[in-house]
């Protein structure tokens, strides 16, 4: 079922609104980020969040809260806004309910997004810090990426037919690469967004794709974690060095605006 408490009262960095204290799943808690103009909730990637949570009793669905837009705000500042909801929502869980376990799946924007939450910014647009690995080491079953515009070829967790990277690429996978075995990225040869193509029509086709793969990976994750659980970790990612990431911040942001409106011309 989906229940949105905790996840409709995180929005943006800035935004003045307290979260509410979170109701714990007794089964998988799924955050869902939606891509861009979708509507509000889990987007197209829903049904199959449901019936992730059809199979784990007492799972819980929700639908990140963040702008999805691609003008008013500007991608860059969405794509921002979602990454701290996330990292929001994610912390917060973490602390309301130690010992429980949740997966995050995110399409388009939201797979961007949730990239930059878990491994950081890509040095293309955005350069936040990535979430503590402690909380993602010990309480993330599975972290799904569909339509990744900061899809990267060489990446070990990629998934589909895509032989080229985003229009977005990121930069440093390195924090990426240390959850390669619950991070799966599913990227197909002619999307305009993850692979640089010209066929507008992959992009919307990952879930019927490859859901029955995602559905049994997230799922055998899940009985895999309560095996074995994991050993608690004190140990944290220590993120991008600021100084260093401004410095080619300005630079990556123009050479991202090209591709961008070209993407955008074919929306």
């Amino acid at each position: 079922m989906r229940i949105g408490r905790l996840a409709g009262a995180v929005l943006a960095a800035g935004a003045g609104v307290a979260a509410q204290s979170s109701t714990c799943a007794d089964g998988l808690y799924m955050i869902v980020a939606r891509g861009t103009n979708e509507d509000d909730g889990p987007g197209s990637m829903g049904e199959l969040a449901d019936r992730v949570a059809g199979r784990i009793q007492g799972s819980q669905v929700v639908g990140l809260e963040y702008p999805a837009t691609f003008v008013d705000p500007f991608y860059a500042e969405s794509v921002e806004a979602g990454a701290e909801a996330m990292r929001e929502i994610v912390t917060r869980y973490h602390s309301d309910c130690p010992g429980s376990y949740f997966a995050v799946m995110g399409f388009s924007q939201g797979a961007q997004l949730t990239g930059d939450a878990f491994c950081g910014g890509t040095g293309v647009l955005t350069r936040n810090d990535p979430l503590p690995s402690n909380i993602v080491q010990e309480n993330v079953v599975a972290i799904v990426l569909f339509g990744d515009p900061a899809h990267t070829t060489e990446a070990p967790y990629n998934h589909g037919t895509s032989t080229n990277d985003g229009i977005f690429a990121r930069h440093d996978i390195g924090v990426c690469q240390d959850y390669a075995d619950r991070l799966v990225s599913y990227c197909d040869t002619g999307d305009i967004y993850c692979d640089r193509g010209d066929d507008r029509d992959v992009h919307g086709q990952y879930v019927a794709e490859y859901g029955d793969d995602v559905f049994n990976f997230i799922v055998g994750r899940y009985d895999e974690m309560l095996r074995s659980p994991p050993s608690n970790s004190s140990g944290s990612s220590s993120g991008s060095d600021d100084e260093a990431a401004a410095g080619t911040y300005l630079p990556s942001l123009v050479v991202a605006v090209v591709p961008m409106l070209v993407a955008a011309l074919m929306m």
